[in-house]
């Protein structure tokens, strides 16, 4: 695990559109020792926005997984440069990494586009579901967890996955716990069978949120960086939350894993070293699969940017293929 959030997800030019990730994938909290995919698609989009001038800013990545990465190999990226206009720029991304067979697996490919910063015709935009709690009177997780234990929700210990989520997390981010959502009211999942204040809301209403902070020391250099680690953030918890907002245990799942994703940026600066609320929602599920969705809010209540993804759902008694 890199000291900081930048090195984590910086990638160094190797060649020609050629990049190499400068440190090793993360971990994270999956429960096989496979690599977090936001560490995946971060280095990716810092690969790809050092090919564009300046001028052009993200504002759209589209991807699809096709393998998970381990955690002993860097991630090799090819740039392949698909459109280059005075008001837009595309890059296609492909990532590979070396298995321990000695084999060349493509974990991920993905396609960004570039907008050069135009005045605005028009500016609205969706608040979040619900009001929250600013970040200064919301618990982070030590305390949240201190709660619990106190209160006989938990034993002091949570499950290994979890823990390790938290403390990689914890190295980037200064996290606070929205106690007005699920997440706040069930740490993340971690304790179940708990009545939640929204347990009598659709599936399809119910929302997590946390307000997350880049630790002051990290802060991204530059806007490729800044993209990267809103890539980073952004990706953390979708997967899993169907589990955590139908208050499912691990094991009660047979597989879940991000399949494709939609990462839009709204804003063409990007300041994570302040405060951002992510709030989650989900949308739909059948036929062994589901979707959700992740809004970025800086404090301000602007959307900053917005991250869908189709997801595996798998019952424990499939075979995964992944």
């Amino acid at each position: 695990m890199a000291a900081t959030i930048s090195k984590q997800i910086s990638a160094r030019q190797t060649g020609p559109d050629e990049f190499e990730s400068v440190s090793l994938p993360i971990r994270m909290g999956n429960a096989r020792p496979i690599a977090y995919g936001g560490s995946t698609m971060a280095i990716a989009i810092h690969a790809m926005c050092q090919t564009v001038p300046t001028t052009h800013k993200l504002y759209s990545v589209l991807g699809h997984f096709h393998g998970p990465a381990n955690l002993d190999h860097r991630l090799k990226c090819h740039v392949t440069r698909t459109r280059d206009t005075k008001s837009f720029s595309t890059r296609r991304v492909t990532v590979t990494q070396l298995q321990p067979g000695g084999k060349v697996r493509t974990v991920i490919e993905l396609t960004g586009d570039f907008h050069a910063v135009e005045d605005p015709m028009l500016v609205y935009g969706a608040p979040p579901r619900m009001q929250y709690s600013k970040p200064e009177d919301c618990p982070d997780r030590h305390a949240l967890q201190k709660q619990m234990v106190d209160a006989g929700l938990l034993s002091g210990k949570v499950e290994a996955p979890f823990e390790a989520m938290y403390r990689y997390q914890e190295q980037y981010y200064d996290l606070r716990m929205c106690p007005e959502s699920i997440s706040g009211q069930t740490l993340g999942g971690t304790v179940r069978g708990v009545p939640t204040a929204q347990d009598h809301l659709p599936m399809t209403e119910r929302t997590s949120a946390e307000w997350y902070k880049i630790q002051a020391a990290q802060a991204p250099p530059d806007d490729a960086a800044q993209c990267a680690a809103v890539a980073f953030l952004m990706d953390g918890g979708l997967a899993f939350l169907p589990l955590v907002h139908h208050g499912l245990q691990i094991e009660e799942v047979g597989s879940w894993a991000t399949l494709d994703f939609a990462l839009r940026y709204f804003r063409p600066e990007v300041r994570l070293q302040e405060w951002h609320l992510k709030e989650r929602v989900l949308q739909t599920a059948d036929f062994g699969r589901s979707y959700g969705e992740g809004r970025l809010y800086d404090e301000q209540g602007r959307m900053v940017a917005s991250m869908t993804q189709q997801c595996i759902l798998r019952k424990p008694a499939s075979k995964s293929n992944l």
